[in-house]
């Protein structure tokens, strides 16, 4: 009864604005509440879902390799492997089991082992992987073990029930205090807002009760944008039809129609307004390119595109807010993908690439539509204003020129300095003498041989673009290769390397030293529809057989539409010209590529020959993972980048057929390497090879 009066005592405060703060912190703090244990079971749930991933497939990989142990009779080595497995603090026992059920190799505890038996039966019952968990939630994966193709068995792997699972109170309690102090603060601030939303109802009401009284010669002058506003207009009538038409027409002019943000022109107004303010601040003008997103709305309906567009720009306005940390800032849509943030408060070029970076991180992080993972790509380039950049086409002109220089550095983020400046006329001057290069045909190719590592002779070599002036100076590939691939003219310079390499092996095969020549593919010179043509047209003219030539594509570039590569390299294939996956691992999806492209070598990436150079632990590892994988998909294995002659036995060692590096030769003129082959290949009375 008492607590009953208590309830019957609390009153609603009657103030409307009190109202109005009550009711939000209430519904913000149920909904902070219900994320956050709606997170919290989420995590939970993913936490073991990752587990049994990763059982799953650390299993797969055991069943594997026991199987190509049995296949080569290696039965000891799969007995002390499964018995140092129970080492790991995480693994509770491990065993492999024949097709009739007799254990060839185990260890563990009678307990595991029997929830391991159980697994077994029901792998080789179903012919497919299994996993039980224990009482104690430890869990037990098993999969088939394959001999030559054929199901000799089943390997299981048994791992305590914490093995590859995340505490994830642990990992949301930083988010959950945080979501706290922001419902702390929110008050205060909700207080302050309705007040000041409120303020035009009060207006409205002294106003009334003015023309109540009798005055009527005032005129209301409210701006507020509401429902107030048209309260305001049916008192002054002729004054608010005007203002309201006067807004219309900013709206459309000022407004990007799809997203709602500031346009480029109301971006150029806010920002001429800041540098012109009398005072010494200053602030960031960031422009981003989403570098994903042109290639996605190309595959999308207007409407869909349009729907897609303003998800973006939400999510742009939200990350800069967080980002400004309660700046006034403005964000803006200036081109189809390319949006801009202006933001006060920033007066080094340091604080200005913090800020950049921040945004630019937000930016980047995957999201979901539609049942699609999306990632946009962006790329950034800032100035400081007006410390940088006196008005307001300069500062958009030098944010830009900032974002192109963005587009190669490592962090997709970059301030603009006046040594930017210079480096856009040092570029345009190196683009105008690449122009006239490729029509006086300055742009040579050079061979870097490829030793065969089973006999140690040149077999095969890749052709390099190099620029040899008529100074007899070269020009380094890391100079006009990025203005080359900016400017589009990586496809006509990729396409006379080529036509060189491919004329100068048709001589050397002529001359009784054929030699298989690989030719890197640019991603502008493969997205051209008349690729194949090109290559043919080029293979016919020169008379190269076309098993000799050898396309290197990057994954990236194969795997940005699967189904066109196929058609771009299909009439390719058929003659025979050969494929290589050029930089394998470096990227997301090899093992995509892999699957669905007919490649015909992999080249293992020079930073994996690094890392045994400098004893990294992992990569002697990563190497044998990478020739097995090559060697049960029967493709052929370069290793590239190789200067020690420690590194090339290793590699030798596992079974790598070519090698390619600096410890062989760095890449030589046509005329040197054709040397090089004269005297590896003495002709006797046959045809000389060709120097050049």
């Amino acid at each position: 009864m008492r607590v009953a009066g208590l309830i019957a005592k609390i009153r609603l405060p009657r103030s409307l604005a009190a109202r109005a703060v009550l009711f939000t912190v209430t519904v913000l703090s149920a909904t902070a509440l219900l994320s956050a244990a709606t997170m919290l079971i989420g995590a939970q749930r993913e936490s073991r879902h990752h587990q049994l991933e990763v059982a799953h497939d650390l299993t797969a990989h055991y069943a594997v390799t026991a199987g190509n142990m049995l296949a080569s009779g290696r039965t000891r080595p799969l007995i002390a492997m499964t018995e140092n497995a129970v080492t790991r603090d995480d693994v509770l026992g491990a065993m492999v089991v024949d097709a009739e059920g007799a254990a060839i190799a185990h260890s563990g505890g009678a307990e595991a082992r029997a929830l391991m038996r159980q697994v077994a039966a029901a792998v080789a019952r179903d012919g497919e992987m299994k996993y039980l968990r224990g009482r104690g939630g430890d869990i037990a994966v098993g999969a088939r073990v394959l001999r030559n193709g054929e199901a000799a068995g089943t390997a299981v792997l048994m791992w305590r029930r914490g093995a590859y699972r995340f505490d994830p109170l642990a990992a949301l309690t930083p988010f959950m205090l945080f979501v706290g102090c922001l419902l702390i603060a929110i008050i205060p601030l909700t207080a302050l807002i309705v007040r000041r939303t409120m303020a035009p109802l009060d207006t409205l009401a002294r106003f009334a009760e003015g023309v109540g009284k009798g005055d009527e010669g005032k005129t209301l002058n409210l701006r507020t944008g509401d429902e107030f506003e048209v309260l305001a207009n049916a008192f002054n009538r002729m004054i608010a039809r005007l203002d309201s038409s006067m807004r219309r027409i900013q709206e459309v002019s000022f407004v990007d129609p799809v997203t709602q943000l500031p346009n480029q022109e109301r971006f150029v107004r806010e920002l001429k307004l800041l540098i012109h303010q009398p005072g010494d601040e200053q602030a960031a003008i960031a422009v981003f390119e989403l570098k994903g997103l042109p290639r996605i709305l190309q595959t999308l309906e207007p409407g869909t595109a349009r729907d897609l567009l303003r998800v973006v720009a939400e999510r742009f306005s939200n990350a800069l807010r967080s980002a400004a940390g309660g700046r006034a800032a403005v964000a803006a849509r200036l081109s189809a993908t390319e949006f801009a943030a202006l933001a006060p408060g920033y007066a080094s070029p340091a604080e200005a690439a913090r800020f950049a970076q921040s945004l630019n991180e937000n930016l980047n992080r995957p999201f979901e539509w539609r049942g699609h993972r999306l990632a946009p790509a962006a790329a950034c380039g800032v100035v400081v204003a007006p410390r940088d950049a006196t008005d307001a086409e300069m500062a958009l002109r030098r944010a830009r020129m900032a974002l192109q220089a963005a587009q190669i550095a490592p962090t997709q983020v970059k301030v603009f300095t006046p040594a930017l400046d210079r480096e856009a006329v040092a570029r345009l001057a190196l683009e105008r003498d690449m122009r006239a290069a490729l029509e006086r045909n300055e742009f040579r190719a050079y061979f870097q041989p490829k030793i065969d590592m089973a006999s140690g002779r040149i077999g095969a070599c890749e052709a390099l673009a190099r620029w040899v002036r008529p100074d007899s100076t070269i020009v380094s590939p890391a100079r006009f290769i990025p203005v080359a691939e900016e400017s589009g003219l990586i496809e006509q310079l990729s396409e006379a390397i080529m036509r060189e390499a491919c004329w100068k092996g048709a001589a050397w095969a002529r001359a009784g030293a054929p030699v298989k020549i690989a030719v890197n593919v640019s991603a502008l010179e493969f997205r051209s529809d008349r690729f194949a043509e090109n290559v043919l047209r080029v293979l016919q003219s020169s008379g190269l057989p076309p098993h000799l030539l050898e396309l290197e594509i990057t994954e990236s570039m194969a795997m940005e539409d699967i189904d066109r590569a196929l058609r771009q390299i299909e009439p390719l294939r058929a003659i025979g010209v050969r494929l290589a996956i050029d930089d394998f691992g470096c990227g997301h999806s090899s093992l995509a590529a892999l699957s669905k492209l007919p490649f015909d070598v992999i080249k293992i990436d020079r930073q994996f020959v690094r890392a045994l150079e400098i004893g990294d632990p992992q990569a002697p590892a990563i190497v044998d993972m990478i020739i097995a994988l090559a060697r049960t998909l029967n493709l052929e294995i370069v290793a590239e980048g190789i200067e020690r002659r420690e590194e090339a036995e290793f590699l030798a060692g596992r079974g790598c057929q070519w090698a390619q590096g600096f410890l062989y030769g760095a890449a030589a003129p046509a005329a040197e390497f054709a040397d090089k082959l004269r005297r590896q290949n003495p002709v006797g009375g046959a045809r000389p090879i060709a120097a050049a």
